[in-house]
């Protein structure tokens, strides 16, 4: 048990409040919104995000990309070069891994957690 946790249960069982206290889930807070930057054959990095976040994509490469779910029919979208798109993330809890339909060693995962 991390020390922080450990201070936190102490501090929980020597209240004489019988309120449970709940603690906040670990990293930080997953976000409404992200922006995909796609440079030099590469997807940028992703903080978590929330169920149905919104998701632009901006591919600064002059070639055509896709954001595709790894899993079928769970999103597919096509940005050109020098272009935005904005689509909504899946609603669903867990990784979802993606890749470019065009470019298969493109890889990248949206992790998505509710907001606590």
């Amino acid at each position: 048990m991390s020390g922080i946790a450990a201070l936190a249960l102490i501090t929980a069982c020597d209240s004489s409040d019988d309120t449970p206290i709940a603690l906040p889930p670990p990293g930080p807070a997953p976000n409404p919104a992200v922006t995909i930057t796609i440079d030099d054959l590469t997807y940028s990095d992703l903080p978590t995000i929330t169920p149905g976040a919104v998701v632009t994509v901006v591919n600064h490469d002059q070639v055509r990309h896709s954001v595709t779910s790894r899993r079928p029919g769970l999103f597919d979208k096509q940005v050109e070069a020098g272009q935005t798109i904005t689509f909504k993330a899946p609603v669903e809890i867990g990784s979802h891994p993606f890749y470019c339909r065009y470019h298969a060693f493109m890889e990248g995962w949206f992790s998505i957690r509710q907001r606590q």
